[in-house]
């Protein structure tokens, strides 16, 4: 299954499922997007949050090194259980996060999916894997 969610409850949803996440979180950004129109700081708060209970958060920013130091400056988690990547590339760049393995939220241009569906979601983590093994840390 796939459904829709409206662009102004995306942020919302987002949250509601983090709050849930037991082992893992995998997030995808476009760093100049970050930079220039920044997630509510409560998001950032709960990403943190979870990263001190033991879950492990895995992001890839899209972008250049200089964007990827200013993330880095602007949300310091400091803690082996956050790992930050960066892909210059954003050819490659693809909104998505993905909670325990189990529940995918996605964007295609302004619209915005959640699914549960497993090859889908075996999909998108394939795509993330991929490019977070050669993904770079400063």
């Amino acid at each position: 299954m796939i459904k829709s969610i409206d662009r102004k409850k995306i942020v919302e949803c987002v949250r509601k499922e983090v709050k849930k996440a037991n082992k893992e979180i995998i997030v995808t950004m476009l760093l100049s997007e970050e930079i220039e129109n920044p997630l509510p700081r409560s998001y950032h708060t709960l990403l943190q949050k979870k990263v001190q209970q033991g879950i492990l958060v895995k992001r890839l920013g899209f972008g250049t090194k200089e964007e990827y130091n200013q993330i880095n400056f602007m949300y310091k988690f400091n803690s082996k259980n956050y790992i930050f990547k960066y892909e210059a590339d954003i050819n490659y760049y693809q909104r998505l996060i993905i909670i325990d393995g189990k529940l995918l939220f996605f964007g295609v241009d302004d619209m915005f999916f959640q699914s549960s569906y497993k090859q889908l979601i075996e999909a998108f983590l394939s795509y993330f894997s991929s490019l977070f093994k050669k993904g770079r840390k400063i």
